[in-house]
C-alpha cells in the first residue's frame, strides 16, 4: 500500500515533475552514453520540470552542480562512496569483484546498484519531493526504482541496450575464464536483467530489434517505448567533401576492445583487397583512446590514426566511404547515423545496423564478408556519380528516421502523455 501522507504528484496545471536518476552525466558528450543522456534532457526539459540525480566523485560536487544546472531545473547529488578515499576505493573494488563472482553480475552492478545508487541513498536524496515520473538510466538501479515505486513514483527504464548480449561478447574476450563459468555468469546476468525489466512501469528500447526482444520477455501490458539514438541535424549537416587521395574510414571509440578489433579487421582483411585496385586509398581510423596495436598501424604510410577529434564532423566529411564490420546484434551504432548524416556512404556488416531500419542500397550497403565489403567500397571509390547518389541517399535515410524530433522528441512526447495519464489516476500502474 502507498503511504497516503507522502506527496504523490505535482499540483494540477503545473508541469509534470520528472526525476532522472543516472550515473551517466550529459557531459562532456564524448561517449554515446553521455550523448543519449544529454539529448534526453534536452528533449524532456520543454515538457517537464526536470530533477537530475547522480553521484559526485570526491572534490567534484561544486563543478558538477554548476555544469548540470545547464541541463535541468534541479540538481541532486550524492557524494561518492566508491571514490570517498583511496582505502574506500580499494575495499569497494574487492567487494565488487566478490559480488561479481558470487552473482554472475558485473562489478558495475555492485558499484551503481548496491553502493552509489542504493535504495536507501536514493530515497534519502529525493526525500519527500513530489515526482510524477522517474526515468532510470540502465537497469543497475532497479532496486532504487522499486523503492521509488513504493513511495508512489512510477518509474520508466531506459535500457540503453539489451546488456546481457554485450556481456556475452565481453565474457568471450576473457581467455582465461572457464567456459562453464562464462555460461553460468551469462545466464545469471540475463536472468537478473530481464527480471529487473519487470520492476518498472515502462521500458524504453533503443531499436526495433531490441524492442521486439524485450516485448517477448515482459508482460504484454507493460508499456514499451522506443527511442533510437537521434541527432540534431543542424550540428551534423550534409557536408560531404571527399578528399584526394580517397579516404576509407573506420569510426568508433577505440578504448573498446570490440571496436579496436574491428578497426584491425579493416586494415588486415578489407583494405588489402581495396588496395589491389585503389593503391592510393588511405585508411583513416577515427576515434578516441587508440590502443598500442592501433597506434602501431601508423608505421604504414597509407594509414592515419587520428585519436580523439574535437569536431569529428570536420574529418568524417572528407571520407569517401566508411566501413563498419561489426559483429553482434545488440545495441545501436550511433556512429553510422553520424557519418550518414554528413553524407558519407557506409559499407557495413548486416549485424551493424540490426533493428535500425536502414535499407540496403540507400546510402548503406550490408555485406556479409570481407571480400564483399571490399568490393562494395571499391565501387564507391571508382564510380563518382554512383557515390554522389549514395551520399545523398545516406542523408535522406537519416533525415527520415533519426532527426531529433523523430527520436528524442517523440520519446519526450510519449513520456509526457504517460505521466499525465498517471496523474489522472495516480497509482494505477505505479505498483504493477
Amino acid at each position: 500500500m502507498l503511504d497516503p501522507t507522502l506527496p504523490m504528484n505535482s499540483p494540477a496545471g503545473a508541469r509534470p515533475r520528472l526525476l532522472v536518476l543516472s550515473h551517466v552525466l550529459p557531459f562532456p558528450g564524448h561517449s554515446g552514453q553521455q550523448q543519449r543522456v544529454a539529448n534526453t534532457l534536452r528533449a524532456v526539459r520543454d515538457r517537464f520540470h526536470v530533477t537530475f540525480a547522480s553521484v559526485a566523485p570526491r572534490g567534484q560536487e561544486a563543478r558538477m552542480r554548476q555544469e548540470l544546472r545547464n541541463w535541468c531545473d534541479e540538481v541532486l547529488l550524492l557524494p561518492s562512496q566508491y571514490d570517498r578515499s583511496r582505502l574506500a576505493n580499494v575495499l569497494h573494488q574487492i567487494r565488487a569483484k566478490c559480488f561479481a563472482l558470487r552473482t554472475g553480475l558485473k562489478t558495475s552492478n555492485y558499484v551503481i546498484g548496491q553502493l552509489e545508487l542504493s535504495p536507501a541513498r536514493v530515497l534519502s536524496l529525493v526525500e519527500n519531493r513530489p515526482y510524477d515520473l522517474a526515468l532510470i538510466e540502465y537497469f543497475h538501479a532497479a532496486d532504487a526504482a522499486s523503492a521509488l515505486r513504493q513511495r508512489g513514483v512510477p518509474c520508466v527504464l531506459d535500457t540503453h541496450n539489451v546488456l546481457w548480449q554485450a556481456y556475452d561478447r565481453q565474457l568471450n574476450d576473457v581467455a582465461w575464464t572457464p567456459r562453464w563459468w562464462k555460461r553460468t555468469a551469462l545466464r545469471r546476468y540475463q536472468q537478473a536483467e530481464e527480471s529487473a525489466w519487470r520492476q518498472f512501469d515502462g521500458l524504453i528500447a533503443i531499436n526495433t530489434g531490441e524492442a521486439n526482444y524485450i516485448r517477448s520477455r515482459v508482460p504484454s501490458d507493460l508499456p514499451l517505448f522506443q527511442a533510437c539514438m537521434g541527432l540534431d541535424l543542424s550540428v551534423w549537416p550534409y557536408s560531404w567533401e571527399p578528399a584526394q587521395p580517397p579516404r576509407v574510414g573506420y569510426y568508433g571509440g577505440l578504448g573498446s576492445g570490440h571496436n579496436a578489433r574491428e578497426a584491425l579487421r579493416c586494415y588486415q582483411q578489407i583494405m588489402p583487397r581495396i588496395w589491389m585496385t585503389s593503391p592510393k586509398a588511405e585508411l583513416w581510423i577515427i576515434g578516441s583512446k587508440p590502443p598500442p596495436e592501433i597506434l602501431a598501424l601508423r608505421e604504414d604510410p597509407r594509414v592515419r590514426v587520428t585519436g580523439f577529434v574535437e569536431r569529428a564532423q570536420d574529418v568524417l566529411k572528407t571520407l569517401s566511404v566508411c566501413l563498419c564490420p561489426w559483429t553482434g546484434t545488440y545495441g545501436f551504432r550511433s556512429r553510422l547515423v553520424e557519418v550518414m548524416a554528413l553524407g558519407v556512404p557506409v559499407v557495413a556488416s548486416p549485424d551493424a545496423a540490426y533493428g535500425m531500419e536502414f535499407n540496403h542500397g540507400h546510402g548503406i550497403f550490408f555485406e556479409p564478408d570481407d571480400e564483399r565489403m571490399a568490393s562494395a567500397a571499391t565501387k564507391l571509390l571508382d564510380d563518382r556519380p554512383f557515390a554522389r547518389s549514395q551520399s545523398e541517399a545516406a542523408r535522406r535515410s537519416v533525415e527520415a528516421n533519426y532527426g531529433f524530433p523523430a527520436t528524442y522528441g517523440r520519446m519526450a512526447d510519449e513520456l509526457f502523455a504517460f505521466a499525465n495519464r498517471l496523474r489522472v489516476s495516480p497509482g494505477a500502474s505505479a505498483l504493477g
